[in-house]
């Protein structure tokens, strides 16, 4: 096969605990204009104990210099077969969606440009999917400087009235059922996996984790979340108006709505949609504030809460309204 060798047996001897099946592994990478990190994430891919089938980088085609960066990388060597796909539309779901089509593992990993998977996530990812029950897996993304808090971190839940825990960066201890994983590590079975429609944003599309996640779940799959399965991760600038650092009021907007409407329409019911309605009104968080939080804020001057509060309520609404637009969903069985 052209910019690879075919991986012709999947059968392998992993940790000592004889002859497993593996599933193929096709890797998704979608990059927007940070060409260093996007190499340094391919060498990680590169340095795989188990190599992947294959590894597809999408990018727009506007982007010229990762064009470039992606037609020499095409050119070197690899121990899996490398695609490039283009995409026309901004936004992340646009690139995760085209780097689906074209992929043909049993399972899709999805990793950012600006992470660099260790050289165990494909064999450690690949494990979990022994269990025929676990539709998706995934684990730690390491940030500098950031120290794991230990084994009793909550991990990736959604509480009974609609609180997202999310800690993926510091869960350490063993491997655990989540609710939802984080979209710079994690994977999916192929013919589980459905990306939402018309997110809001243009660029990061915060959130999308949150819509896939909860709907595997909802299907009645487990997700794993394994603290081993290690990418590194160095946040890079963004190119939209979702900044790191930054509390730009169109990007909070976008990141409640699509966070308020992934909730509701995967466990909403007559009981959580409530809950949830009132968490995210009257307390909520740190990203997203509700009154309460945004009260404390003002007390203890923390002026980027307080100035997400109006933005975040506004997003929430949209979110509600969207939700209602489409329609209850009926509750489906979890495990």
């Amino acid at each position: 096969m052209p910019g690879g060798a075919k991986l012709d047996n999947w059968k392998i001897n992993i940790l000592n605990k004889g002859e497993i099946q593996m599933v193929s592994i096709s890797v998704v990478v979608p990059s927007y204009r940070r060409t260093k990190d996007l190499i340094q994430c391919l060498k990680g891919l590169d340095q795989q104990k188990i190599p992947p089938l294959e590894v597809i980088v999408v990018y727009r085609s506007s982007d010229e210099i990762t064009e470039n960066a992606v037609k020499k990388w095409m050119e070197s060597p690899a121990p899996y077969v490398k695609k490039a796909t283009v995409v026309s539309m901004p936004g992340m779901l646009a690139a995760m969606k085209a780097g689906s089509c074209a992929a043909e593992g049993e399972v899709i990993a999805f990793t950012d440009d600006d992470a660099v998977p260790r050289p165990e996530w494909i064999e450690r990812l690949a494990v979990c999917y022994q269990n025929p029950l676990v539709g998706g897996a995934g684990g730690r993304d390491i940030q500098p400087g950031i120290k794991s808090s230990g084994p009793d971190t909550q991990v990736g839940i959604l509480t009974w009235y609609g609180k997202l825990i999310g800690n993926h960066h510091i869960g350490s201890g063993a491997a655990r059922n989540v609710d939802v994983l984080k979209g710079v590590n994690m994977s999916f079975r192929s013919d589980l996996l459905q990306l939402p429609e018309g997110l809001k944003g243009s660029g990061a599309q915060v959130h999308i984790e949150v819509h896939i996640c909860l709907r595997i779940r909802k299907l009645g799959f487990k997700l794993i979340y394994d603290p081993r399965i290690e990418v590194d991760h160095y946040p890079a600038p963004r190119f939209d108006a979702d900044q790191r650092n930054k509390i730009v009021p169109e990007a909070v907007v976008n990141a409640a709505h699509n966070l308020q409407y992934g909730i509701l329409n995967q466990r909403g019911n007559f009981i959580r949609t409530p809950m949830r309605l009132l968490y995210a009104s009257l307390v909520g968080d740190r990203s997203v504030p509700g009154l309460a939080r945004f009260s404390f804020a003002l007390l203890r001057k923390e002026k980027a809460i307080v100035r997400s509060f109006v933005p975040a309520q506004k997003g929430l609404w949209k979110g509600l309204v969207r939700y209602m637009k489409s329609g209850s969903p009926k509750e489906a069985r979890e495990v």
